[in-house]
């Protein structure tokens, strides 16, 4: 059978501290929704069997770099107030349409690279308009030296959904997003920031579903781990995707002994009028990060992730790919 995406977005996120004394950067990144209606279909649509037990995100192939594709560099004059890490080296910018004001790189499984800008940015507002490009004169520059990508282990977004699909949890992001989403707290204060939620229950654990407040301005809900059960089942399946691996490899990549997981959801959106610019840490001294793995996506709609430069202040818009 077929599984019908009324969400655009489907992502699981992990949040973790440092477990050690070393410094090093920090994730300040702020988290928006993309402006455009969800569709009804998507072309990384789930595939599912007919017993709904097994699920796989359905993607085109990637093809290698073109002739025409950009290649950047880290280690430039342009880099040079930043610390460059020792793997950081030079890539093709991976993104076979460029959307987004970011290079996305789509390297070996577990390679840690720094977010650059793009030398070019191209937008199209529907598949009927024509793309247009502009150049950005900070092009191959680092965003923010407490921002990185990295390249998932293959078999980790399958694990996932495969998990979202037994349980419900898709379902139910189905009803949120559409018929029954969670009420807004503030009906008639948008300066209120109070989250609302309730306790659901999938298999025999507790979670938690919440939406942000009205101000927020979003069909935006998440659901996480209520208690110790549901957190600790939740890791083992991260860690059965090969989540532990990658952890390694970002300990490394950044320069930490040890790493600890204290927060786990899965959030989804289907769409915002403008989005809601925000920190979830700050002053951290490099040691709290958000891990945010897609698994579900809409390609026709305009980045879903808003990043502000640490030294310009400017803002661009990051694509999310299923797989980084």
């Amino acid at each position: 059978m077929k599984c019908i995406d009324l969400f655009y977005t489907l992502a699981a996120i992990a949040s973790f501290t440092a477990a050690d004394n070393a410094s090093a950067a920090s994730s300040s990144s702020a988290e928006v929704p993309s402006s455009k209606e969800a569709k009804k279909s998507s072309s990384s649509s789930l595939s599912c069997s007919a017993n709904d037990q097994t699920c796989s995100p359905q993607q085109s192939s990637s093809s290698p770099p073109s002739e025409e594709s950009h290649f950047y560099c880290v280690d430039t004059s342009i880099n040079s107030e930043y610390e460059i890490l020792t793997n950081q080296n030079c890539f093709h910018d991976t993104t076979q349409q460029l959307i987004g004001d970011f290079v996305t790189n789509l390297g070996p499984p577990g390679r840690v690279t720094p977010i650059l800008w793009r030398n070019t940015t191209t937008t199209t507002t529907s598949t009927t308009t024509t793309a247009s490009s502009t150049t950005n004169s900070n092009g191959g520059k680092i965003v923010s030296q407490y921002a990185f990508q990295i390249t998932l282990p293959p078999t980790l977004v399958p694990t996932l959904l495969n998990y979202t699909s037994h349980l419900g949890i898709i379902d139910k992001f189905r009803d949120f997003t559409s018929t029954s989403p969670i009420p807004t707290q503030s009906d008639h204060d948008n300066d209120d920031d109070t989250h609302n939620g309730k306790f659901v229950t999938f298999g025999s654990n507790r979670w938690y579903a919440q939406r942000p407040a009205k101000k927020w301005k979003s069909n935006m809900h998440w659901i996480s781990p209520a208690d110790e059960q549901t957190h600790e089942e939740y890791l083992r399946v991260l860690f059965s995707g090969g989540f532990g691996d990658l952890l390694e490899k970002i300990g490394h990549a950044i320069q930490l002994d040890g790493l600890v997981a204290y927060h786990l959801t899965f959030l989804a959106v289907s769409n915002s009028v403008v989005g809601y610019t925000h920190h979830d840490t700050t002053a951290t001294g490099g040691r709290v990060y958000n891990v945010i793995i897609p698994l579900l996506l809409e390609d026709d709609v305009p980045p879903e992730l808003i990043l502000v430069d640490d030294v310009t202040g400017e803002r661009g818009g990051y694509k999310y790919q299923v797989g980084m």
